[in-house]
């Protein structure tokens, strides 16, 4: 009994704390709208504030035109009754409603009343979103050029027509949605001729026929469709021969698993203008795959999980990487690196983590030929020691960012090497680093900006 009153008694604190705080930023929003008429741009995501502010929006600003009210709960639909009557946020172009689980369909319907003139909207990490809330959105919202909906499982076909409808869009953004089918895909590629930015990830009922769809695309830059297992060689080829393979700069195809080293010859030898491309867990990819991107345009590229060994990096050549990604290769040896590394002197950022063979060699080798390293991720390197990160400060002079997680020989000699290249040094993560002391670690913290030290190898 008294536990429970305990209880209860911390929920009514913490609710009268909350209420408190919801008060206080509705009146800095109050000040701010008052005392600034000409106010474009406002982020109050992750805040407290209720319908309150919503009407002082409405009331004062005329010229905003990006809101976020990203993960705010406290407010409700009826906050958005003051959009259709006040004279503010009209003019509205960027709104962004991520992770408002609270709203229904009746909010949608009074935002698309209040703000017919959107152009870009974000509803990122809302499972409660339905077809309905769409419908109602753009009921009159006919200008929309840029969709976010990443983590909206259940959303239909019903939905995505919808949008297809009445919007032309540049962006499109979903993932994570179970019931989206290729005829979804084909409506919205075929009503937005002009899209550059589509993001079809995790959607598992897409199929080779949404790479045709794409294909057809003029103006697409970049084309993210991991982890949709049913697009296979086939899908990959209609997008290499289509129109879109003349801007294409991005390409993510992690965790295609049906994709094979005949889908990257076509990529290296057709998207001519393709910056970066993810590989990443394609588990049927081998290293005559990388031969295929000798010579290609690719500056950032992530094989991490693949079957890739010592042969297949030695083959990456004449190829200008800024950005490698090998986390768990586990075939891969320190030999492998230094092929590499001599082949890809200007490489800025290195992901080597769970690579267990690697030793403290591979980071002698990054560090001598890699003098632009910014940053190295090394986590969960069994075999790496204190001369590893001597290496690392005698040549990467330019390091900002460093992850050793998990690298268990370290001790507080390798954060005493780490102090002499503070600045630029500026993250450092040392998490499960058993033989690295907490005092050692803490003289480290106050000369970077992020910091992050604990001793416990549970994690590895």
């Amino acid at each position: 009994m008294w536990i429970q009153t305990f209880g209860s008694g911390c929920v009514a604190e913490r609710t009268k704390q909350t209420n408190i705080s919801a008060l206080h930023q509705d009146k800095i929003v109050q000040r701010i709208v008052e005392t600034c008429p000409c106010l474009l741009y406002l982020n109050l995501s992750c805040t407290h504030i209720t319908n309150k502010s919503l009407r002082e929006l409405s009331r004062n600003c005329v010229n905003l035109q990006y809101l976020s009210l990203a993960y705010c709960y406290r407010f409700t639909d009826n906050g958005f009754t003051y959009l259709r009557t006040g004279k503010g946020c009209r003019n509205l172009i960027h709104l962004d409603l991520s992770g408002c689980t609270q709203m229904t369909v009746n909010g949608f319907r009074y935002i698309s009343a209040g703000c017919p003139l959107l152009r870009e909207l974000v509803i990122n990490d809302m499972i409660t979103l339905s077809d309905s809330c769409v419908l109602a959105l753009i009921a009159r919202c006919r200008c929309l050029s840029a969709i976010s909906l990443l983590d909206a499982p259940h959303l239909s076909d019903i939905a995505f027509k919808a949008i297809a409808e009445v919007a032309k869009l540049k962006t499109f953004s979903t993932e994570g949605n179970n019931q989206m089918t290729d005829v979804s895909l084909e409506a919205v590629c075929s009503s937005s001729p002009g899209l550059c930015r589509l993001h079809a990830a995790d959607c598992p009922r897409l199929t080779d026929a949404s790479l045709t769809s794409a294909a057809t695309l003029k103006n697409l830059q970049h084309l993210d469709i991991s982890v949709c297992y049913k697009v296979s060689d086939y899908g990959i080829m209609c997008l290499t021969e289509g129109s879109s393979s003349n801007h294409l700069r991005e390409l993510n195809v992690s965790h295609c698993s049906s994709i094979t080293d005949v889908s990257v010859r076509r990529i290296g030898q057709r998207l001519c203008k393709l910056y970066a491309l993810n590989l990443s867990y394609c588990e049927r990819l081998t290293d005559r795959s990388l031969e295929w991107l000798s010579g290609s345009s690719i500056c950032s590229l992530d094989i991490s999980g693949c079957n890739i060994q010592d042969q297949g990096l030695a083959a990456l050549q004449e190829i200008h990487l800024k950005k490698l990604d090998l986390a768990e290769c586990v075939c891969i040896t320190d030999n492998g690196i230094e092929k590499v590394c001599k082949n890809a002197r200007d490489l800025e950022q290195v992901n080597v983590s769970r690579c267990v063979a690697l030793s403290d060699s591979a980071i002698r080798a990054i560090s001598f030929y890699c003098r632009g390293l910014i940053t190295l991720r090394m986590s969960g390197c069994p075999k790496m020691t204190d001369m590893a990160v001597q290496y690392l400060t005698s040549g990467s002079q330019y390091l900002q960012d460093l992850d050793v997680s998990g690298c268990v020989l370290l001790t507080d000699r390798s954060l005493r090497h780490l102090e002499r290249i503070c600045p630029p040094l500026r993250s450092i993560t040392m998490v499960s680093c058993s033989s690295i002391s907490k005092a050692a670690a803490l003289k480290l913290q106050p000369r970077v900006a992020y910091w992050k030290h604990s001793s416990d190898d549970s994690t590895y």
